[in-house]
């Protein structure tokens, strides 16, 4: 484990995860908006950035695109990626996802994403609804150039990413697009908001950010509508049948993670690939720290070939 790592795993407070460390510091992080930070100012000079809006049944919502800067015209076809962000389900984007976002996007993709609705204000199938309509934007647009359809997600957000293509997979109206995603990319997954995936406890010691205690405070909010134990809020709950029908997938996980339980659930039941961090802290890819960029360059040339 590199130094940065260890500094980061000792002073909690500084890092701003303290406040995952138990379900009285969670419901009164619920109590305060955290809505997304805007997309840097330094990101549009390496990025064309265009925001529109998405209306859905709950509202609109605001979705981003990110495709490189180059000498390219913009409308030059690129694969499309979206990216489903993390945050506990109560915070927005922040300045780690945006630049990990124009990273992607530097690699030749356009990247897609959506800013859903938090709790407590907004649930699953709110999101679920955005998520319905940015796919079947994607598709129209990949099906005309010919483009390929990635899926890149992080902590809450792989739970909501996979969560939402298995509830629609058993949708006869939905199936064929969520065919279209041909991979997917998870950092640190939280995949069942009830937290009692095997071994979760015994990680517990080890992880200085997160406690399943407060996780749980944020899962039942998220669930209140589709039900916490349901499979669109905790995939894992999902049939193994169910799991066999996601796109190939592959995960980054730390050791020093309480999710890292519910990562090695999901490959043991998919059989998919995971990479494994001795010492690594939850979502470490976004980190400043030789884990993050090496687990950042695997993830964005997993994405980009």
């Amino acid at each position: 484990m590199s130094l940065q790592m260890r500094l980061l795993a000792a002073l909690p407070g500084r890092s701003g995860r303290a406040s995952w460390t138990s379900a009285a510091k969670v419901r009164d992080l619920m109590g305060r908006p955290h809505p997304s930070t805007p997309v840097p100012h330094e990101l549009y000079q390496v990025n064309h950035v265009v925001t529109d809006t998405v209306p859905t049944a709950d509202g609109e919502f605001t979705t981003y695109s990110l495709v490189p800067a180059t000498d390219a015209p913009r409308d030059t076809p690129l694969d499309i990626c979206i990216y489903v962000h993390g945050g506990g389900y109560v915070h927005g984007l922040s300045t780690a996802h945006w630049t990990f976002i124009s990273d992607i996007a530097g690699a030749g993709m356009k990247v897609i994403v959506p800013d859903y609705g938090l709790a407590p204000e907004y649930e699953a199938t709110s999101a679920a609804r955005l998520l319905d309509a940015v796919l079947d934007r994607a598709v129209a647009e990949a099906d005309a150039a010919g483009l390929g359809i990635r899926l890149a997600a992080d902590s809450a957000g792989a739970g909501l990413a996979l969560g939402w293509m298995l509830d629609r997979a058993d949708r006869t109206d939905r199936t064929s697009r969520i065919d279209r995603i041909d991979r997917a990319v998870l950092s640190s997954p939280w995949l069942d908001a009830t937290c009692s995936s095997p071994g979760t406890e015994e990680l517990v010691a080890e992880d200085p950010w997160l406690h399943p205690d407060g996780l749980r405070i944020a899962g039942e909010a998220w669930g209140r509508q589709a039900g916490v134990g349901s499979v669109l809020v905790s995939p894992l709950k999902a049939s193994d049948a169910a799991l066999a029908s996601l796109p190939p997938l592959h995960i980054w996980s730390g050791t020093r993670d309480v999710l890292h339980a519910d990562a090695t659930l999901l490959s043991r039941r998919t059989g998919c690939g995971m990479t494994v961090v001795d010492g690594a802290l939850h979502n470490f890819p976004l980190l400043r720290t030789p884990e993050g960029k090496t687990a950042r360059r695997e993830i964005i040339s997993r994405l980009a070939t």
